[in-house]
């Protein structure tokens, strides 16, 4: 279903989702390490995002995302969707999960010309509030 407004309220900053894909043990640990590191429950608070507009799509109505102040975009050049750590990681673990996460190097950065211009993947917004502009 389509947004009916431009302005919106990112409805996962003070009640976390549930994840899509991923096992709750996984997500839990993800959002832990993410919280030690940026401060920020990234899996379960952010507006999940990507740079590149097929992948978007892929999940519905696209939309160019543009936080209000005070946000972060925390993302890693070497992950284009999270769920590739089904692919990457041998054992699901807690510490696994860890070691895989420390290995992508995130990073947080405060705007999205920051993002290395040849990445095309998934980025992890954190923001109240943003404005929501239809991609057609």
């Amino acid at each position: 279903m389509p947004l009916t407004s431009v302005e919106q309220t990112n409805i996962y900053h003070d009640n976390p989702r549930s994840p899509r894909d991923t096992e709750q043990n996984i997500h839990d640990n993800a959002d832990s390490w993410f919280f030690e590191h940026f401060g920020i429950q990234a899996r379960s608070s952010t507006l999940i995002c990507s740079t590149d507009y097929s992948q978007a799509a892929s999940y519905g109505y696209a939309y160019k995302i543009i936080p209000v102040e005070p946000f972060a975009i925390i993302y890693s050049p070497g992950i284009v969707d999270f769920y590739e750590h089904y692919n990457e990681v041998d054992s699901m673990s807690p510490d696994a999960i860890r070691t895989w996460l420390d290995s992508k190097l995130y990073r947080e950065v405060k705007t999205i010309d920051d993002i290395d211009s040849d990445f095309f993947g998934e980025v992890m917004v954190s923001c109240r509030r943003y404005m929501a502009v239809p991609m057609i």
